[in-house]
This record gives structure tokens, C-alpha cells and sequence, in this order.
């Protein structure tokens, strides 16, 4: 890992990250190898887990929620060292899953990035996921720390601060909207990294 190493060499088990990505992404997209990357080699992080998931091209809640479960896992410990990291309609997904976990067992935290509620131009394959809200407050029970990574100029959602206000009331979490970072589409994206290094700073 670059110059991000926490020096981990206590015994633990490295700490697991899940990303699930965006619409259309593979493993291989964005800055999915970056991050993968940049954490590599580290004591303190196991190998990041990227999903390639069923249809990118055209999602569908059950079969993303089914992906993520897989993904994951369902060991209370080890989810309990797990952070989920969504890339837009991957924020959705993995919401959809942690609706689903019993309200005993929780994630370290969820990281959800260019997350929505519902896009500005919605089309047909995209609404099923606007209208079917996950159970929230399961959601809240599960999701650990939830922490959120919007833009001010992201193409599918411009009233930037309208789509904070809705993940602050609906579950409480920590919006940052970060300037100019359109869809965080780009190879790198160190507010990612930043954000996830939070969870496990010294």
C-alpha cells in the first residue's frame, strides 16, 4: 500500500473492503484498479473485493441485492469488519442488501458514492430502483458508520444539496460534496481513498 500502511502487524484479521460498482462498470472500470492498487500489499487490508455483478448493463434489485449477499458474506464478525463502498446505483444495491440482514448484525460502515435517490431523467430500467425504498430502518440497524460522497455538477443528479438533505434525513449520515467530481467516474479518485482510511486511522 502507498504511504497508507496503518502498520497493522498486531495479529488481526485484515480489514475487508466490498465495493459494489456503478451501472454499466466493471472490475476494471473508474478507479476501481487504482484503488485496488493503492491498498495492495497492505497488513492492514485484506485484498478489496470487487464485484463484477449480473447485468451491468441492466440491473434489477433482486438479482444486485442476491450479488452483494455473495459478495459479502453473511459471518456476523466478519461483516462487522467489512466496509461497503457503492458507486451510484451500487449505493442502492448495497442498501438493499443491508435492509435485509437481521437487525443484530451490523457493517463497519458504508460508503456511498455519487449516491441518489432517484436521477433527474429516470428510464424505464432505472425506475423499479427509484420507487422500491429499501426498509430504511433496517437499514439504519445495519449500516454501520454511513458516509456519502456527492458532486456538485454530477450529470444524473444536479440539485446536489436537495440529494444530501434526503441521506441526512433518511439515515443519518455524513455528506460531503465534493467540487467538480461530476460522476466520480475518473481513474483515480483520492477523496475514495480518504474516505475509506477514516474508518481505520490510527
Amino acid at each position: 500500500m502507498k504511504n497508507t500502511d496503518r502498520n497493522a502487524q498486531d495479529g488481526t484479521t485484515p480489514h475487508r473492503i466490498v465495493v459494489v460498482p456503478r451501472w454499466g462498470a466493471r472490475e476494471q472500470d473508474d478507479w476501481y484498479p487504482w484503488l485496488q492498487a493503492e491498498l495492495a500489499g497492505s497488513s492492514t487490508f485484506a485484498p478489496i473485493v470487487i464485484g463484477d455483478m449480473p447485468d451491468p448493463d441492466e440491473p434489477t434489485i433482486d438479482r444486485w441485492r442476491a450479488r452483494v449477499a455473495e459478495l459479502a458474506g453473511s459471518d456476523a464478525g466478519t461483516l462487522a469488519d467489512t466496509v461497503l463502498v457503492g458507486h451510484s446505483i451500487g449505493c442502492q444495491a448495497a442498501l438493499h442488501f443491508l435492509a435485509g440482514l437481521p437487525d443484530s448484525i451490523r457493517v463497519r460502515g458504508t460508503l456511498c458514492v455519487a449516491g441518489w435517490w432517484s436521477v433527474d431523467e429516470p428510464w424505464d430500467s432505472i425506475r423499479p430502483w427509484n420507487e422500491n425504498l429499501p426498509d430504511l430502518r433496517r437499514v439504519r440497524a445495519s449500516c454501520g458508520q454511513l458516509r456519502v460522497l456527492l458532486s456538485d455538477n454530477d450529470p444524473f443528479t444536479a440539485d446536489a444539496a436537495a440529494n444530501g438533505r434526503l441521506w441526512q434525513e433518511r439515515l443519518g449520515a455524513a455528506v460531503e460534496v465534493v467540487p467538480a467530481a461530476a460522476h466520480f467516474n475518473r481513474s483515480q479518485e483520492p477523496r475514495v481513498l480518504a474516505e475509506l482510511l477514516r474508518w481505520y486511522a490510527a
